[in-house]
């Protein structure tokens, strides 16, 4: 169960990450979705990166207890953020599936 755990804090810390980093103009575009992020989806962007990232701190909190979790989430939102960060540097068009599903429920 704790690896299972484990994959989900990483998933929902990057996508956290990934969801506040689409939300801005430059990214959104470099993902291949167009010119602009379309004002109705920058809100509800930003609302699910924070509540996946308040989700991987639950998570962390629930797999290794207060102590040692909150270690865990800082260092999971810490990797988190350097590999959105080397996704849109390097490999952008692999966050363009989210950008098509995020354009399909708008």
């Amino acid at each position: 169960m704790a690896p299972v755990l484990l994959i989900a804090l990483a998933l929902a810390s990057y996508f956290g990450f990934a969801l506040l980093a689409l939300s801005q103009d430059r990214h959104w575009e470099r993902a291949g979705g167009g010119r602009d992020c379309p004002a109705r989806l920058v809100l509800p962007m930003r609302v699910a990166g924070y509540a996946l990232l308040l989700a991987s701190l639950a998570l962390a909190l629930w797999r290794d207890g207060p102590s040692f979790g909150s270690l865990v989430w800082a260092t999971m939102l810490s990797i988190g953020a350097v590999a959105v960060t080397f996704t849109l540097t390097w490999r952008a068009n692999w966050l363009r599936p989210v950008v098509r599903t995020l354009q399909g429920i708008a």
